[in-house]
C-alpha cells in the first residue's frame, strides 16, 4: 500500500465514516486503481472477488434482457461501494456493475471486506444502512423508469452522476444516455437540445456540463430528491 493510497481512501464518502482503526484495517488491503469507460467491476453469475469503492469514477447498475435491452438501476459513485452480495452472503448476482465514467477507485479483495463486516459492529451498521440506500435507488429507479418523462428521467440521471464523481461535468455520450434510461437516442438528443437551449447543460461529444444546478433540479422529477434524502438522513450529509 502506498502512501497515496493511505492519503486517498477518505475520498470515498462511505470509507470517510468508518472507524478510524476500521479505515486503517482496509488501507492495509487497498489500492488505488484506473478505471476505464465500460470496465466490468462485477460479471453476472460469476462469484465477486473485488470491490470498489469509488474516487472520482461513476459505476452503474444495469438490468440487461435477452434481447440486449439494458436499463439503469442504480449508480454508484463516491458515497458507495461495489459488491453489495459480499456482505450480504451471496457470492454472486445477477445484475451487472460496470464503469460509466472513468476515474479511479480504491480496491479491496473480498476477503478483507467481508471480514470487517462480520468482526466490527461499526462497519456492519455503516455497511447495512448503504445497502438500506441501494435498495431504495433500485425501487425509486423502477418506479421512476415506469411513471416519469424522459426530461425529468434524464435531469434526475445528470444530477445523480454529477453527485457520484463530485464535479459538474460528467463524461457521457448521448448513446450511453439513452441505453441507461431505456430509450432512442433521438430522444435524449432531443431533451438535450432543449435543455441547453435554456441554459440549463452544455455539452460536447461524450462529456456533458451542468450550467443551471438547481434549474436542473426543479426539472428533474421527485425521485432526485428522495433518493438524496434519505442519504443524507442515513450519512449526515458526509
Amino acid at each position: 500500500m502506498s502512501s497515496a493510497t493511505q492519503d486517498r481512501l477518505a475520498e470515498n464518502r462511505l470509507l470517510a465514516l468508518l472507524p478510524a482503526a476500521e479505515l486503517d484495517t482496509l488501507r492495509r488491503h487497498a489500492e488505488v486503481v484506473s478505471l476505464r469507460h465500460g470496465d466490468h467491476v462485477v460479471i453476472p453469475d460469476r462469484p465477486i472477488h473485488e470491490v470498489y469503492f469509488p474516487l472520482t469514477c461513476l459505476l452503474s447498475l444495469v438490468t440487461t434482457m435477452e434481447d440486449g435491452a439494458t436499463v439503469e438501476s442504480g449508480t454508484i459513485g463516491r458515497e458507495g461501494m461495489s459488491g453489495i452480495p459480499v456482505v450480504l452472503n451471496a457470492g454472486q448476482t445477477t445484475m451487472p456493475t460496470f464503469t460509466q465514467i472513468p476515474g479511479e477507485a480504491a480496491r479491496v479483495r473480498t476477503e478483507h471486506v467481508r471480514n470487517l463486516y462480520e468482526q466490527s459492529a461499526g462497519a456492519r451498521r455503516l455497511f447495512n444502512r448503504y445497502v438500506h440506500t441501494v435498495v431504495v435507488v433500485g425501487s425509486q429507479s423502477a418506479a421512476c423508469n415506469a411513471l416519469h418523462r424522459v426530461e425529468a428521467r434524464m435531469c434526475r440521471w445528470l444530477l445523480m452522476s454529477s453527485d457520484g464523481v463530485a464535479s459538474d461535468e460528467v463524461n457521457l455520450t448521448h448513446e450511453y444516455l439513452a441505453a441507461m434510461l431505456g430509450v432512442r437516442r433521438p430522444g435524449v438528443t432531443e431533451v438535450a437540445g432543449k435543455l441547453r437551449s435554456e441554459g440549463l447543460i452544455d455539452y460536447t461529444r461524450g462529456s456533458i456540463r451542468l450550467l443551471d444546478r438547481a434549474g436542473m433540479e426543479r426539472r428533474a422529477c421527485e425521485c432526485y430528491g428522495r433518493v438524496k434524502g434519505e442519504y443524507e438522513r442515513l450519512f449526515g450529509g458526509a
